[in-house]
């Protein structure tokens, strides 16, 4: 009887065949190499269980789906990439909104948002800071129910402009006649979108928020 050697070896990490390549990488090429060396080399008088070559057919069948489905399945994720990086691109020149609390602003320029309004609100105060930390505005808005929007001016609190820098704005909420702070929303337009080589990520790139996540937008304004 004739055997023929494969020069399998066996690793902590499984099976590997003589071509260096793992049992569970390989291909339906691969397959039929064996399954014809096999029948090739097989004792004449004592030939295979036809059970056991049923079964291999049945794997053969099995990573032939698997790779089927794979290839349908990266084929998907590629068309919706591209459906995601079309959307991205389209926001070009538009506005979008994301929470945030600290925005870049140029002179001249104003700031517009919008706070969760929590229940029981009474009243909103908007308070504005400089880089360094001092209160440059404070100012109230309405409380409205779901949702209340609010616009800096870009003034302090004496009416003069102030000069363009980095500023945070934070929400303080009376709910139920106590003190609470709220997360904020800023808006701002959208430059450009870079979209990263290794996973495809989006990112939006605007003038006074900085790059935002695509994943972060709230609202397309």
């Amino acid at each position: 009887m004739t055997t023929v050697n494969t020069n399998n070896t066996t690793s902590g990490t499984g099976t590997t065949t003589g071509t260096g390549k793992s049992m569970s990488n390989l291909g339906i090429n691969d397959f039929i190499a064996l399954m014809t060396t096999q029948l090739k080399y097989q004792d004449p008088t004592n030939p295979q269980d036809s059970t056991a070559f049923v079964a291999q057919l049945a794997q053969f069948s099995n990573v032939s789906g698997i790779q089927q489905m794979n290839t349908s399945i990266a084929s998907l994720l590629d068309q919706m990439r591209s459906s995601q990086a079309m959307n991205a691109t389209s926001l070009v020149g538009h506005g979008v909104l994301v929470q945030a609390d600290t925005t870049s602003l140029g002179a001249g320029e104003q700031v517009n948002g919008e706070v969760v309004t929590p229940t029981g609100t009474s009243d909103l105060t908007m308070v504005v800071n400089d880089s360094s930390g001092a209160i440059v505005r404070q100012f109230s808005v309405p409380a409205t129910s779901g949702t209340s929007k609010f616009t800096w001016d870009g003034l302090d609190d004496s009416g003069k402009a102030i000069p363009a820098g980095t500023y945070k704005i934070k929400a303080i909420a009376n709910v139920y006649g106590k003190s609470q702070q709220v997360a904020t929303a800023l808006s701002s337009k959208v430059d450009s979108v870079t979209i990263d080589p290794t996973d495809n990520s989006l990112t939006l790139n605007t003038g006074n928020l900085g790059s935002i996540n695509m994943a972060d937008v709230r609202r397309v304004l």
